[in-house]
């Protein structure tokens, strides 16, 4: 009997611990009502899924808000059902108080049944999904509330919801990323303008509250500024013109007092000047007569009636100009500028233009100009381009006729040169295409033989160059009969004067080359007769 009463008793714990054991946890498993828990699992995952999420993906996660949702709850539940399950492993129930007889089969159940707990507790959440249907009568188990853990599930939700979202919010972040630096580069073309209205503005502020004498003295420095920033305008466009008659006809008056003053080397730049000043016409061919070396004559225009004094007068004053000026040499042509628009306006411009604005420049030498008509009263003050009027009749590398070749200038001697290029130093049409360049400041455009080179230079400019048999300054010649060129630098009408270069017949190094030439002149019949015939390239 006790045998039977044992299986017997066996059979009721197991069918109590299928049946009645499960049901009363069923009965207990939760801490709130079925509503209430209803009502917070909502108000969890919405609070902390969209409320509570960074600010930096608020945006992306807004557009997949509804998704993001579905999952959190997914989410929520699985990992509900784990905790149940862990806390129900290590023994986290707290039960009420059962009564003897439940005491004695849940004692019984856990000593015999310890290993098929987790199934147990499984089952349990399985029936207490489906138990939502079902009638709860008694609450006999009780589980311990979560309130100790909720704070870590909150932010456990909140990190994923995050992580679901990861790629949204980095790809949010690329985007405004890429906005960041599109303009960016749009920011630093503004920045420096920026800078400059801010601090302009609060100049104009600062001086506004100190009196208009400040405000006159802003005025003053931005129109200076103005026109610092043209000072460096210095260049001069010069379309080459020939010289008179008249200018030449005093070349030997010119070249006495450029010696005197130590300006031999700007003859042509003396000669350039007479003929804006005068042609080379009338008493006062250097208009020298308001020059304060004018002591002869009254001190107002066209009063000099001796031409040679003018040219006295006038190279001697040029002369300081360039000294002020402090002209190195004629190819500095930034000072040469500044002292020709100072011998223009009298060389107190110099003086005034370095010092407001480093040098000249055709727009201070305009605002100077402006300057001394306000001053005066007057319509005009003297001419605010004189330089380029001066300039059109010199050669842009300053070059002399008469004087001898610079063969430290290596644009023309050197770089330029195409017989340079081929080695062909010393030969005569070297020497020409050099000197060519040096009076005229660009490339004569001839290439080949001398016999040929007038022809290719009327082609290269027939704006500029006639085919003449009749010389003149500045020409170049051709010999047909001997295959040889060079340069006309002197003509009275009855003589001609040559600069030519290959005497010796021979190409030769570059060193050798610079003494293979010469200055010869001639009756223009014995040139035509050593040319064995001559034809004459002439500058219009």
């Amino acid at each position: 009997m006790n045998e039977i009463k044992k299986k017997t008793k066996n059979r009721e714990i197991k069918s109590k611990d299928k049946i009645v054991d499960v049901r009363k946890h069923i009965k207990n498993i939760a801490i709130h009502s079925k509503d209430n828990s209803n009502a917070d699992e909502k108000e969890t995952q919405n609070t902390y899924a969209v409320d509570h999420v960074s600010k930096k993906g608020k945006k992306a996660i807004n557009n997949v808000k509804e998704q993001s949702i579905k999952n959190a709850k997914k989410q929520y539940t699985k990992r509900k059902e784990n905790k149940i399950i862990e806390r129900q492993i290590q023994n986290v129930y707290t039960p009420t108080p059962p009564s003897s007889s439940q005491h004695k089969s849940d004692k019984t159940v856990s000593e015999n049944n310890s290993l098929n707990k987790r199934k147990t507790v499984q089952k349990d959440l399985k029936i207490k999904k489906d138990s939502k249907s079902l009638p709860i009568k008694n609450k006999n188990i009780v589980i311990k509330k979560e309130t100790a853990n909720q704070k870590t599930y909150q932010h456990k939700i909140k990190s994923f919801v995050k992580l679901k979202n990861y790629k949204q919010i980095k790809d949010s972040s690329k985007n405004s990323n890429r906005i960041k630096k599109g303009t960016q580069s749009a920011m630093k073309t503004l920045k420096g303008s920026l800078i400059f209205i801010k601090r302009t503005a609060l100049s104009v502020s600062n001086l506004v509250g100190a009196g208009i004498s400040l405000i006159l003295l802003l005025v003053l420095l931005l129109f200076i500024g103005v026109f610092a920033a043209l000072s460096d305008n210095s260049s001069v466009s010069s379309t080459n013109a020939p010289l008179s008659v008249e200018v030449l006809a005093y070349t030997d008056t010119i070249e006495k007092y450029a010696k005197q003053y130590e300006m031999e080397d700007y003859i042509p730049i003396i000669q350039a000047v007479m003929m804006q000043e005068s042609g080379g016409k009338g008493t006062d061919p250097m208009q020298s007569s308001e020059c304060p070396y004018n002591t002869k004559y009254p001190n107002k225009p066209n009063a000099i009636q001796e031409p040679e004094y003018s040219i006295d007068v006038g190279i001697h004053y040029l002369s300081d100009c360039f000294k002020s000026a402090q002209v190195k040499d004629s190819f500095d042509n930034e000072h040469i500028f500044l002292a020709l628009q100072g011998y223009n306006y009298g060389n107190g411009y110099i003086d005034w233009a370095v010092k407001n604005f480093g040098g000249y420049s055709k727009a201070n030498a305009k605002v100077f100009s402006d300057q001394k008509k306000a001053e005066l009263g007057t319509d005009v003050y003297g001419d605010p381009n004189y330089v380029e009027h001066v300039m059109r009749y010199v050669s842009l590398g300053f070059g002399n006729y008469r004087e001898q070749p610079n063969f430290d200038n290596m644009d023309a001697w050197g770089t330029n040169n195409p017989y340079s290029r081929a080695n062909l130093y010393g030969q005569c049409t070297w020497f020409a295409w050099g000197r060519f360049y040096e009076i005229y400041g660009y490339s004569p455009g001839f290439i080949g033989d001398g016999w040929k080179c007038v022809d290719q230079l009327l082609q290269a400019h027939p704006d500029k160059f006639i085919k003449s048999n009749e010389p003149a300054v500045g020409a170049v010649f051709s010999c047909i009969g001997r295959n040889h060129v060079g340069i006309v630098i002197g003509w009275d009408g009855e003589n001609i004067t040559i600069q030519e270069g290959n005497l010796d017949g021979l190409t030769n190094t570059f060193a050798e080359a610079k003494k293979d030439w010469h200055t010869a002149t001639y009756s223009l019949d014995q040139f035509r007769t050593k040319c064995k015939g001559v034809v004459f390239a002439v500058p219009k």
